[in-house]
């Protein structure tokens, strides 16, 4: 299973701007839709998405405005479509030694399936950057990624004093990550908890609850994932999923409850269920989550049939893992046969 897991975690790296190329359209996705099929999303918007991707390519400002206007034009133009309650169309870009594409995904929710979009309210106060603890984190993250498009950082996994680190090994980084846990830490990260809860700002949201990722109790970090699976902003649950995944991969006597993480993979952002599946992977094999996740088969299966490289990869990675299969990732009915099976109890 090894090179598996590979396929799934080399899917993104891009290349350095000089070594890409003119991106291509390589795929149109329309997730979990009556009303919006893959099929229909094709004959609808095919030539548009491949205007918006010549768009893209140009590079221009110019010519990403445009891309941007079109592309809020077809979303539009998808939700109003009846029966459609929500849509959200992203388009992703992806490298290779020798490609560059690019990959449409309508995500919508119909409105017979509403209870997709049930999450907590948006919450709507305005709360203070606690000791400015939030924009130490913007500044950590845009510092990593200047360093990572440089090739300057580090590739071993920094040492974390939290239970989450997206990077480390330099002294600048190394001392922003000082300030995370004296905030995440300092009268119980009550503060940082506030905005988690209250602010109307979702990327604050996500942001608090990643300097919380730096708090002394592993237990309490994942009870605060656990409910930001539930948040209206998208960023949010996102954030939750990635310290979650780093509590799976780096602290395995920490437990990670499943009930919530399992409802991700039918999200209604495909960012979302991506890192959804990413979280599963090191648990597909840990007796404790097996039960649990294949009877979620199914819906790992339905994720396998999107076009988009993570979605295949990360969804044929678990599928691999939970059955001990060797069916080609191609083969749909083999796939849906066995979720079937799995989830009826019967792998």
């Amino acid at each position: 299973m090894r090179e598996v897991i590979i396929s799934a975690l080399l899917l993104t790296a891009a290349l350095p701007a000089a070594a890409q190329s003119t991106a291509t359209l390589r795929g149109i996705d329309a997730y979990r839709s009556a009303a919006l099929t893959s099929e229909k999303a094709r004959e609808l918007f095919e030539p548009r998405l491949k205007l918006y991707v010549g768009l893209r390519n140009l590079g221009t400002s110019g010519g990403l405005e445009k891309a941007e206007v079109l592309r809020l034009k077809m979303e539009k133009e998808a939700a109003a479509l009846p029966g459609v309650k929500w849509v959200d169309l992203r388009v992703s870009e992806y490298f290779t030694s020798v490609d560059h594409a690019m990959y449409a995904v309508f995500d919508v929710v119909d409105a017979a399936d509403a209870s997709r979009l049930t999450f907590t309210p948006a919450p709507q106060a305005k709360i203070p950057d606690p000791d400015g603890a939030l924009a130490a984190w913007r500044a950590y993250v845009a510092k990593g990624e200047a360093l990572s498009r440089r090739g300057e950082m580090p590739l071993d996994r920094p040492n974390c004093p939290g239970f989450y680190c997206l990077w480390g090994g330099t002294p600048e980084l190394d001392s922003a990550q000082r300030t995370f846990v004296e905030a995440a830490r300092k009268n119980k990260g009550e503060e940082l908890k506030r905005v988690l809860l209250a602010d109307a700002d979702g990327a604050a949201r996500a942001d608090a609850l990643f300097v919380l990722g730096y708090s002394a109790s592993g237990p309490e970090v994942a009870a605060l994932c656990r409910e930001a699976l539930s948040d209206s902003d998208a960023r949010v649950r996102g954030a939750a999923l990635q310290i979650l995944a780093d509590l799976a991969n780096h602290h395995p006597e920490q437990e990670i409850g499943l009930d919530r993480v399992l409802l991700r993979l039918d999200d209604p952002s495909s960012a979302v269920r991506g890192k959804a599946m990413g979280l599963l992977v090191p648990l597909a094999e840990r007796a404790a989550y097996r039960p649990a996740m294949l009877a979620a088969a199914p819906r790992m299966a339905a994720l396998l049939k999107l076009s988009q490289p993570e979605s295949r990869a990360l969804s044929f990675t678990l599928l691999a893992l939970l059955s001990k299969k060797s069916f080609d990732r191609e083969d749909f009915s083999a796939w849906d046969a066995w979720a079937a099976k799995a989830a009826a109890g019967k792998p």
